[in-house]
């Protein structure tokens, strides 16, 4: 059986970024390579997402179960507060 090793299971980046917020050591920042002429910066992308449209029966008829859970949970807190009063005028 081999012995176990001490070393975390994480990217080099995120134990240097770690270690110098553990030691306040300053970020050891490397030069960029200046831009070439040519190479000109592109826009990125727009995301494009289309309008899903749902009705409200569409609603009702999937979260019907969160209905029947609030009306179980309303019933059981006037149950509660019924049973409170009752002990505290009676006992």
């Amino acid at each position: 059986m081999t012995k176990k090793s001490r070393k975390p299971n994480l990217p080099q980046d995120t134990l240097e970024r770690a270690r110098r917020e553990l030691y306040g050591v300053a970020p050891v920042e490397e030069p960029k390579p200046a831009p070439q002429a040519a190479e000109a910066p592109r826009p990125k992308p727009a995301v494009q997402r289309r309008a899903v449209l749902t009705s409200e029966a569409d609603l009702r008829r999937e979260y019907a179960y969160v209905l029947s859970d609030m009306r179980n949970m309303a019933i059981l807190a006037a149950g509660l507060l019924v049973v409170l009063v009752f002990m505290s005028l009676f006992i």
